[in-house]
């Protein structure tokens, strides 16, 4: 999710989500998280393929868990995926390569910054282990204050992504037909390196998002989407298809 989330942006990760259901279209605004996932669920029960055709979304992402589950749901519906102002992290990962095509509205933006194989890259690339990157994502003082409980933590973090997490996002892109390069490559260093104080995380070109698996993308904004609109501008690093494909060569 979205860290310092400007004040435009603030909607993106609302929680609970708002979920509407106007005609043809689905329209979803704000974060994902598990003890969420039922609103949506509940939303679009009644819901079945052809009654609508269109789900426009608004999120700065958050639960991985949760963003398969309304990505696994735009699969199943064969819906084309709509981005109002911003599709981040785990609304990027999932609900946009899910579609079956894809449009940003002017100024908006589609952004990654990595996925649940992102523990595996960084380990590589840094020389640790797994256990060593989830430790990274605890609060300092904790490893400094409670050692003994932080081990814990980590360990069970660890286990679960191994028996659990990652296995059920693998088995999701094998169900979309796509695989995940987008989504993780330029993780660590090779995005840090290129970050100004307001950068997010990559995005691509509309060709490259081709090139990587995601035809049939639109933009509606004037001008070419990656030089013109203004929350790609802002927030993403422009990176090429080849040199995502060949930062995990």
């Amino acid at each position: 999710m979205l860290a310092a989330t400007p004040p435009e942006l603030l909607a993106a990760t609302a929680d609970p989500p708002i979920v509407e259901i106007r005609g043809d279209t689905v329209y979803y605004t704000g974060g994902f998280k598990i003890d969420s996932m039922a609103i949506f669920n509940d939303a679009v029960a009644p819901l079945r393929r052809g009654q609508v055709t269109r789900l426009v979304i608004r999120s700065g992402g958050g639960d991985t868990v949760a963003g398969r589950n309304v990505g696994r749901w735009v699969r199943k519906m064969a819906l084309v995926v709509e981005v109002d102002q911003i599709c981040f992290s785990s609304c990027a990962d999932y609900v946009f390569p899910a579609g079956r095509a894809r449009v940003i509205r002017a100024n908006a933006f589609v952004g990654w910054h990595g996925n649940e194989r992102q523990m595996t890259i960084l380990a590589a690339r840094r020389g640790t282990s797994v256990e060593e990157e989830f430790e990274r994502l605890l609060p300092a003082e904790l490893r400094r204050d409670e050692p003994a409980k932080a081990r814990e933590f980590v360990q069970m973090l660890t286990r679960q992504w191994r028996t659990t997490t990652l296995p059920d996002e693998q088995a999701f892109y094998r169900e979309i037909g796509i695989d995940d390069a987008f989504a993780v490559c330029a993780v660590g260093d090779v995005l840090d390196a290129r970050s100004t104080a307001e950068t997010r995380g990559w995005g691509f070109s509309l060709a490259d998002m081709a090139r990587l698996g995601m035809p049939d993308t639109a933009y509606l904004g004037d001008g070419v989407y990656e030089r013109d609109s203004t929350g790609f501008r802002t927030y993403l690093v422009p990176i090429t298809a080849q040199a995502c494909r060949a930062m995990l060569n």
